[in-house]
């Protein structure tokens, strides 16, 4: 890889075999995991029931026959112009390609070469999007929505043209209409450009603006029906302080899952220990310094360009606010809490996460003193991970395709 650059034929053909192959990979897993059917749980019951009286009467209901109102409506609307748990199958599957190659079109714009290669194999053996992906839930698509948002905005930022900032405001407008925390993404990625206000140009901070008003309107009207019209508020204190710090726990569990191999049992044996890891873990990825390789195999020799280095503190500050925003609303809300409802929610993360992680490590590498030595220790790191990440799917998939498959008359 060493003397290629971003462009060249030579490394753009071993970045298509790569992303094409861990799409194969990622899909198998997806076939062996979803082959019975999709899994369902409360939520998709209520999902399901409303695409149906969507369809038979042209209005989102509740099985109690109440308005629609506890989760935004477009993936209610997506399941009822499927009309069958097959299509949203396909669409699930679909979902998950997208995601993959949108985050891996960025990571090869922010990562250093070498790690742009193994990024895509990272998100194909993910965990927690196969799980999403295996029920009738809305997590699937946002994870596609999220990853396709993030590409955009950094394009636009990027190059200044419109209509990568169209795509970005068409794809931030539908966000909080999927999942309601398509917000707390919207509000992150704003705190992210306010902190990198100085790179913009005078009409990028007024379109950055306009963009984030536009995002957030639909979502805005949507809530304003379903909290102030539809039914009273469902906001309410829950459980104090205890809540909050073990929602702490639980999510920094989660991230550290992702990144090192601990067992769901040790999560309720040392409470304290995964609330500080949840700060350990975000202090860690924060980018630091100059995004700027050095020649060698781990480098796209071309000049880093300046929201190369600034996009990857917006994704910072658009994931750490996510998180805190979860945990409010598990304190707050009757949002529901717990380890496996902690991974479900984050899932739309996991591409951010492990982007800003393997940029870490391409840094620690970049700047460590021997470059051969420290290449093979990332390339035995990496592959160590991406065993990891085999393993822990290929046995999540399996005990996923024993789910008994939820079935459409259920939801009646």
């Amino acid at each position: 890889m060493a003397g290629r650059s971003l462009e060249s034929p030579g490394w753009l053909r071993w970045f298509g075999w790569s992303v094409g192959l861990a799409v194969l990979v990622q899909l198998g897993l997806f076939v062996l995991a979803t082959a019975p059917g999709l899994a369902g749980t409360a939520d998709s019951r209520y999902y399901v029931h409303a695409a149906g009286t969507l369809r038979a009467a042209g209005v989102l209901l509740h099985p109690d026959g109440s308005a629609y109102r506890y989760w935004p409506p477009l993936y209610s609307v997506l399941v009822a112009l499927g009309g069958s748990l097959g299509v949203v199958r396909v669409l699930h599957g679909l979902a998950l390609v997208a995601g993959l190659l949108a985050w891996s079109r960025l990571g090869r714009w922010l990562l250093p070469g070498a790690l742009a290669l193994a990024f895509p194999w990272v998100l194909a053996l993910s965990t927690p999007w196969l799980v999403v992906s295996k029920f009738v839930w809305g997590e699937a698509v946002f994870v596609a929505l999220v990853a396709g948002y993030a590409l955009a905005l950094f394009r636009w930022l990027h190059t200044q043209h419109a209509r990568w900032w169209g795509l970005a405001t068409a794809l931030g407008f539908v966000l909080p209409l999927h999942r309601t925390p398509g917000f707390f993404l919207l509000a992150g990625v704003g705190v992210g450009l306010v902190l990198q206000a100085r790179a913009l140009l005078p009409k990028q901070r007024l379109l950055a603006v306009a963009h984030l008003a536009l995002s957030a309107v639909g979502g805005l009207a949507w809530h304003y029906y379903s909290l102030l019209l539809a039914a009273p508020s469902v906001y309410r204190y829950n459980k104090g302080w205890a809540q909050f710090f073990s929602s702490c726990a639980d999510y920094g569990f989660v991230l550290s899952r992702w990144l090192l191999p601990v067992r769901a049992s040790w999560r309720p044996e040392m409470p304290l220990l995964w609330a500080l890891a949840l700060v350990g873990v975000l202090v860690l990825l924060l980018p630091r310094g100059s995004t700027t390789w050095p020649q060698s195999a781990f480098t796209k020799q071309d000049s880093a360009g300046d929201w190369r280095t600034r996009f990857p503190r917006v994704l910072w500050a658009a994931t750490g606010f996510f998180i805190l925003q979860l945990i409010i609303t598990t304190t707050f809300t009757r949002s529901a809490a717990g380890l496996y409802d902690g991974e479900r929610y984050t899932s739309v993360l996991f591409g951010p996460v492990m982007l800003l992680a393997l940029l870490g490590i391409g840094r620690w590498a970049a700047h460590s003193g021997s470059r051969d030595r420290f290449s093979w220790l990332v390339v035995g790191l990496v592959g160590m991970w991406l065993a990891y990440g085999a393993g822990r799917t290929i046995s999540n998939a399996m005990a996923l395709r024993k789910l008994p498959p939820f079935e459409w008359t259920a939801a009646r």
